[in-house]
């Protein structure tokens, strides 16, 4: 009787380490995630995420029944979203010209 909790406890023990190492190896890698070319739509809104540069995206937020598009920036060193610039999107569509 005493041999097999001998093993029960062995087994255990040996598991836990494995287990162990295996959280502490995936914990340590420090993974960025990406969210590039993500598009998403509620009501008049739509949302977009654009790659600018490698460390730095941009969010396009669409109100279609107000035709406007604003275009923000996430600023890490002061933690907020920066509106980059507001498009008119009457006056683009207006300026259009048909193709032949």
């Amino acid at each position: 009787m005493q041999d097999k909790s001998n093993i029960a406890i062995g087994t255990l023990s040996i598991t836990a380490v494995v287990l162990f190492v295996g959280v502490m190896l995936s914990v340590s890698r420090h993974e960025q995630a990406a969210a590039m070319g993500v598009l998403d739509r509620g009501g008049d809104y739509i949302v977009v995420t654009g790659q600018f540069s490698d460390s730095n995206e941009l969010v396009y937020v669409t109100d279609a029944a107000a035709q406007r598009m604003n275009v923000y920036s996430y600023e890490q060193t002061v933690r907020q979203f920066m509106l980059w610039d507001t498009v008119d999107l009457r006056r683009v569509f207006a300026q259009a010209t048909p193709a032949p």
